[in-house]
């Protein structure tokens, strides 16, 4: 498995477990919210710690990809 299969494997198990226990959010790094919160389009995750750009300018490319990559096999839209 490569490094962003890897990634995307990460932050796709970080969302699971949002989603189950949202709670679970609060014990994330500010980078994995701000991953978590742009995956699953969710203003309000977002509002928890900034705006959707800061969100964005928070996270590398490697990152913003990942979560791309990831929000694109959920339906979660």
């Amino acid at each position: 498995m490569s490094s962003d299969e890897q990634l995307e494997q990460r932050i796709l198990q970080m969302v699971r477990t949002v989603k189950a226990d949202p709670p679970g959010f609060g014990v994330l790094s500010t980078g994995e919210k701000c991953a978590v919160a742009l995956v699953l389009d969710d203003i309000d995750l977002m509002h928890s710690w900034g705006s959707a750009l800061d969100c964005m300018y928070r996270l590398d490319s490697q990152w913003l990809q990942a979560c791309l990559n990831v929000q694109r096999k959920l339906e979660f839209r």
